[in-house]
């Protein structure tokens, strides 16, 4: 599963976000096939795979399949080739379902069946889809952060912190709910719409505390998508330039 990396001080908010960075980078540059790895990890957490339970280390490659669950007092972070993150609280599990590129978009599909996860995913593009799915209900998200909760009975929260998500009963007949920035909806199991309400203004400033080394990373995402989208489009107009020189060049 890899090997296991030893901090030997407590590490800065701009120590962890730039080692974050690295992470990423070398994700972006090596990765392959590899949908993510696990880039933060304080305490334990396991990954099952094909059956067989392994402890979790940190920079671990993940799978499609993989299922990834902390354990007491424990945290762990998952980086998603794609730019999006991924972060589990204690006692937490989550299932990579689906990670795939293919020509009409990038697809992730995450199953959600215990305890507490963060989620950032930076705007995507038309085609693209991102949803996470618990026992009571999904989401579909085009970019946002925000927070999915479910308890030992499989009721299900979504507290949205920035964009938002579209969140649809599993039930047939169920009509998807839009949750804009700032509200959160509670739905259980076999309940058709969930509860919608606004976040206090507490609720917020507690989340943006508790959260803050995650949101400056998801901030560090969004800053290497755009560079990278930028660069992509510089080499388009490059690319367009030298044909347009080339063709001038037949005409001469």
């Amino acid at each position: 599963m890899g090997k296991i990396s030893c901090l030997h001080h407590e590490e800065t908010g701009k120590e962890k976000t730039m080692n974050f960075l690295c992470s990423i980078i070398t994700l972006l540059l090596v990765s392959g096939d590899i949908p993510a790895h696990i880039t933060y990890l304080m305490g334990t957490a396991s990954v099952e795979r094909g059956g067989v339970r392994y402890k979790a280390v940190l920079d671990a490659p993940l799978q499609v399949n993989d299922i990834v669950t902390t354990g007491d007092e424990s945290e762990c972070e998952i980086t998603f080739k794609g730019y999006s993150l991924l972060h589990l609280g204690a006692n937490s599990s989550i299932k990579i379902e689906r990670k795939e590129e293919t020509k009409h978009g990038i697809f992730h599909r995450i199953f959600a069946s215990l305890g507490e996860i963060v989620t950032k995913v930076v705007s995507l593009a038309k085609e693209d889809e991102y949803e996470i799915r618990t026992e009571a209900a999904q989401a579909f998200i085009r970019g946002t952060t925000f927070k999915t909760s479910i308890d030992a009975d499989g009721r299900s929260s979504f507290s949205v912190y920035e964009g938002k998500i579209a969140v649809k009963s599993l039930l047939e007949g169920a009509r998807e709910i839009l949750l804009d920035r700032g509200f959160s909806s509670q739905i259980e199991k076999g309940q058709l719409a969930p509860v919608v309400e606004k976040l206090s203004d507490l609720e917020i400033a507690a989340f943006n505390d508790r959260f803050s080394s995650f949101l400056q990373k998801g901030a560090a995402l969004d800053s290497l998508r755009n560079t990278f989208e930028e660069k992509i489009e510089e080499e388009k107009e490059d690319i367009k330039d030298k044909a347009k020189d080339k063709i001038k060049g037949l005409f001469k």
